[in-house]
């Protein structure tokens, strides 16, 4: 039996107060990838977009409790298993925030978490 993993293996490469700039490591025993297909797995969009606010929470203390929506969403090249892909995340202003996943392989996501802004 395979010990599947949640989460990729994160680096951080660059950090601020507003942007963080993270490496992931996709491993392929990756929980998303059950099923996701058998014969050509894929990181499921909603995978990408819980580690988006999972990352968001640790290195930019966002409450993502507070997200009313997420704006411009766009996925572009799938991210296949053994990918290494590079994560954005950048404070645009108090309430919004943009995200974007890119590696080699070009762009494969992006977007903008808003949160309510009382």
């Amino acid at each position: 039996m395979t010990d599947f993993v949640y989460k990729p293996i994160c680096e951080v490469i660059e950090q601020s107060p507003e942007h963080v700039l993270l490496r992931l490591k996709i491993p392929e025993n990756l929980f998303y990838f059950q099923g996701h297909f058998a014969l050509a797995p894929i990181l499921p969009g909603v995978a990408q977009l819980d580690w988006v606010m999972h990352y968001l929470t640790k290195y930019l203390n966002v409450d993502c409790q507070k997200a009313i929506s997420v704006d411009a969403l766009k996925f572009q090249i799938i991210v296949k298993p053994n990918y290494e892909v590079d994560l954005l995340l950048k404070q645009i202003k108090n309430t919004k925030f943009s995200f974007s996943y890119s590696s080699e392989h070009g762009q494969h996501a992006s977007g903008k978490v808003v949160l309510n802004d009382e």
